[in-house]
């Protein structure tokens, strides 16, 4: 693997150094980030490992070559995605994320390639991925703008990998994951509203999925008030007569004070308690909105194991929520701001005998602009846990369970190009 990531280096090294003889114009950016780590309590059990301290790092980088005015490639790639201290190569050390091309003509630009997923509107319900798809984007009447997309979620078809039964994929069709949408986008010089609709297709065997999504989102700005709101509606059908009917609604208000802000905002998923009386009614939060660090977050580990069942961004966790959140921050110097938030949540459909309170949260965030391509930020988060949280724990590790408050401080030292 170490060969073969050093041989793809220095090609694409090489390719860049020749690209003024082959008239490409090339323009890149990234980051270089390290990230530390100090967590505790978050399985809430006295033999599980509740005590984590660590770091990592990752670089990225951003290109695009200009091939012509109606042609281009844009492509990203990372090294170093890593635990600090671990080994200096592997599957880690290099990823090619995405490559396509734009391929502009008087009717609108298409797409191909390897691009990003699974984001659409504000970052509520959003869980970035990178996948093979086709889009084309116009404009209809100058204003509004439209996407349509045909993309491969999974590839069972092609290749030449067995199934369980030994059938080489190559004599199998209809064996895969293929999603189809289309995006409608309005913006104006004060908001924008827009509507993702999407038809899920997947074929495994004998197993079907047929699911139907609608994501309408709304942002405006109107003076020193900020809105957005946003929904996301799943209905469908799959094997075992089962049936889709899942949702997700938040929606946020911030209002600018000048040197402060405050904000205000509310967000509901739905759950399900009974994976087996066929309704599907669970709605994934994704990764990417992590609006408080312990409940809601991706990034550190306390959100993959709270309260031994992880929190509610974790597909290991099918209650759903409700929050109320609110917060505010300021300017202290030009370039430090603070801000102080708190989260109250609950679980919609807790499990078994489970408790619905999954108790309050507060986070503190700090970030310093430090020069003007570095920047440091900082959040400290405390979950007052509720009985959901402790409930769950002690369903998992029994008399182990415990009842002590999980806390987390998150560091972030990033250099931009």
């Amino acid at each position: 693997m170490k060969k073969f990531t050093m041989t793809a280096l220095v090609i694409g090294v090489a390719l860049l150094l020749a690209a003024p003889a082959m008239a490409v114009d090339i323009a890149w950016d990234g980051h270089l980030r390290v990230r530390g780590y100090l967590e505790k309590n978050a399985p809430m059990s006295d033999t599980a490992d509740d005590y984590n301290a660590f770091y990592d790092m990752r670089m990225r980088t951003n290109w695009t070559l200009t091939v012509s005015d109606y042609l281009s490639i844009r492509t990203r790639w990372r090294a170093l995605n890593q635990i600090g201290g671990g080994e200096d190569s592997g599957s880690s050390n290099f990823d090619w994320e995405r490559a396509w091309m734009d391929i502009k003509t008087p009717y609108g630009v298409f797409q191909a390639g390897r691009m990003i997923t699974k984001t659409f509107g504000t970052s509520f319900v959003d869980d970035e991925d990178d996948v093979f798809r086709l889009n084309y984007v116009t404009k209809l009447m100058d204003k509004v703008t439209l996407v349509v997309t045909a993309q491969k979620a999974v590839e069972g078809d092609g290749g030449y990998a067995d199934t369980a039964d030994g059938t080489p994929n190559w004599q199998i069709s209809d064996n895969d994951t293929d999603v189809y949408g289309f995006a409608l986008v309005y913006p104006t010089e004060n908001w924008t509203i827009g509507s993702l609709q999407v038809y899920l297709r997947s074929r495994t065997g004998t197993a079907h999925l047929n699911r139907y999504s609608a994501n309408p989102y709304f942002t405006g700005k109107f003076g020193n008030l900020a809105l957005q709101a946003e929904g996301l509606v799943y209905f469908g059908d799959a094997s075992q007569d089962v049936d889709y009917k899942a949702y997700a609604l938040n929606g946020e208000a911030t209002y600018d004070l000048g040197m402060a802000s405050i904000m205000l905002g509310a967000a509901y998923t739905s759950g399900d308690d009974d994976p087996t009386d066929g309704d599907e009614e669970f709605m994934p939060l994704g990764a990417d909105w992590e609006k408080f660090y312990i409940l809601f977050g991706t990034t550190g580990d306390s959100p993959n194991v709270l309260g031994s069942i992880g929190n509610f961004a974790q597909a290991s966790n099918r209650a759903g929520f409700t929050t109320i959140y609110g917060g505010a921050d300021t300017n202290i110097t030009e370039k430090i701001n603070v801000g102080l938030s708190a989260a109250w949540a609950q679980a919609n459909e807790p499990a078994g005998d489970l408790s619905d309170d999954a108790g309050i949260e507060v986070d503190l965030r700090v970030n310093w602009n430090i020069y003007d391509n570095l920047t440091y930020s900082f959040v400290g988060a405390y979950l007052m846990a509720g009985d959901y949280w402790k409930d769950a724990s002690e369903a998992v590790n029994g008399p182990d369970g415990n009842d002590d408050d999980p806390w987390a401080l998150f560091h972030v030292l990033q250099l931009n190009f």
